[in-house]
């Protein structure tokens, strides 16, 4: 599998839907405090502002999207996306201080999607995938999970003949829903009826860089429109419909 990219959420909102409200802006400041405890001994760069859709630029080396609202802190980086989301280290998931933390990650070139919940520290719910694979299952199912099981939500094939081992739903789509139920807020696949608009909530995009270099990495700011890929090569399109793009 490709270079995945994570958004760990750290709530303690009631309603997160009504702080990741349009126009919404990251505290820099409080931003740049978790950059550094991601990253000890690098300091922030700040190269602007993106929007939720951009976290997929995070799988670039030392960049991390952060933001920090009222209630709830958002950090997308390459390193929490693993296909066994309840393997993700404690000091991952204690980067900020929160009663509950969600994972949600996508790679898109194998079509993989991933999610998971804990609360107080204990896993509730974890799930990884791709179009025709399980890597992890754990936990109860919850309820908004049904439609996706039942086949509600079946995955689109560019042929005409449907691989037997496929799954009956779109891996991607299966995460951003689960960020839609949790958070109001689709990363990937773009907002639905009553979902927050992805696009005006904004992050700190940092480059992480070492005080005593002589200069500061050249990087460009994330765009935002659609999420930028991490190479300049078109996307191959494979027997199953993408998600994004």
């Amino acid at each position: 599998m490709g270079v995945g990219t994570a958004a760990l959420w750290f709530v303690d909102a009631v309603d997160p839907s009504a702080i990741l409200r349009p126009g919404v802006r990251s505290s820099h400041d409080a931003a740049a405090a978790v950059a550094r405890r991601l990253h000890p001994g690098l300091e922030p760069d700040l190269v602007g502002m993106a929007p939720l859709t951009a976290f997929g630029v995070a799988s670039e080396p030392d960049r991390v999207l952060v933001g920090c609202f009222p209630g709830v802190t958002v950090v997308c980086a390459a390193e929490p996306a693993t296909v066994r989301p309840s393997t993700v280290s404690e000091t991952w998931r204690t980067l900020s201080p929160a009663r509950t933390v969600y994972l949600l990650a996508s790679e898109r070139e194998h079509a993989w999607g991933a999610f998971a919940q804990w609360t107080d520290g204990t896993l509730r719910r974890s799930f990884s995938a791709g179009p025709t694979y399980i890597f992890e299952d754990e936990g109860l199912p919850q309820p908004w999970e049904r439609p996706f099981w039942s086949g509600e939500h079946p995955l689109r094939f560019d042929g005409d003949y449907p691989d037997p081992q496929a799954l009956p739903f779109h891996p991607q789509e299966f995460a951003d829903a689960a960020g839609a139920h949790w958070l109001g807020v689709r990363m990937i696949g773009g907002a639905q009826d009553g979902d927050v608009d992805p696009t005006s909530v904004l992050l700190c995009d940092f480059v992480m860089r070492d005080p005593a270099a002589r200069s500061a990495p050249n990087s460009t700011p994330a765009s935002s429109g659609t999420p930028p890929t991490t190479d300049d090569q078109p996307r191959k399109r494979g027997l199953f419909r993408r998600l994004v793009g």
